[in-house]
């Protein structure tokens, strides 16, 4: 009897263990489908946005403060070009790029150095692409995508546990823009 508990614990706390894995792998099967109503149940959209939206400040302000003039035009540049965040956000946060970018894609809409046809980005296959999975703490769970050839510019999902055993997309950092 002893075993049979035993037996039923590791199986519940693997499962549990496993919520996550299961949240991202359905995550992709519907971005690979392109099925964006069960996309969009994995994902928090306004957090997602503010999380990309704190993420792209931060970026342009090492930038632009890069190159501390006395001037004061970098300052003046970083604020003038934190107005244009908010738009930008909502151009790249939505179901199709959310796909684009669970498959390591980058969308159209970020891509500074886009050389490929549309159609080569359909013939993407899954094994050019590096991904690393883990826990960050109990409630948080981090997914690193990137392309093979080019394994310094990832995307960083970030999933918070939604309940016990349900997962949602809470956070995201694009590759660095800046080459």
């Amino acid at each position: 009897m002893k075993k049979v508990v035993a037996l039923v614990l590791v199986l519940v706390g693997g499962g549990f263990y496993a919520t996550p894995y299961i949240a991202v792998h359905n995550m992709q099967q519907a971005a690979q489908a392109r099925d964006s109503a069960a996309l969009n149940q994995y994902i928090d959209y306004p957090a997602v946005k503010e999380s990309l939206k704190l993420s792209m400040n931060s970026e342009m302000n090492k930038v632009l403060l890069k190159n501390k003039t006395d001037s004061g035009m970098n300052a003046f540049a970083t604020m003038f070009a934190s107005a244009f965040v908010n738009p930008m956000i909502d151009i790249i946060v939505t179901p199709e790029n959310m796909a684009m970018m669970l498959q390591a894609n980058t969308p159209k809409a970020i891509d500074t150095d886009d050389k490929s046809t549309p159609n080569q980005a359909d013939k993407a296959v899954d094994n050019d692409v590096i991904s690393h999975k883990s826990y960050q703490d109990f409630n948080h769970f981090v997914v690193t995508l990137a392309k093979a050839d080019h394994p310094n510019s990832a995307f960083t999902f970030t999933f918070e546990r939604n309940g016990l055993i349900n997962w949602k997309l809470k956070g995201l950092a694009i590759p660095s823009m800046v080459k």
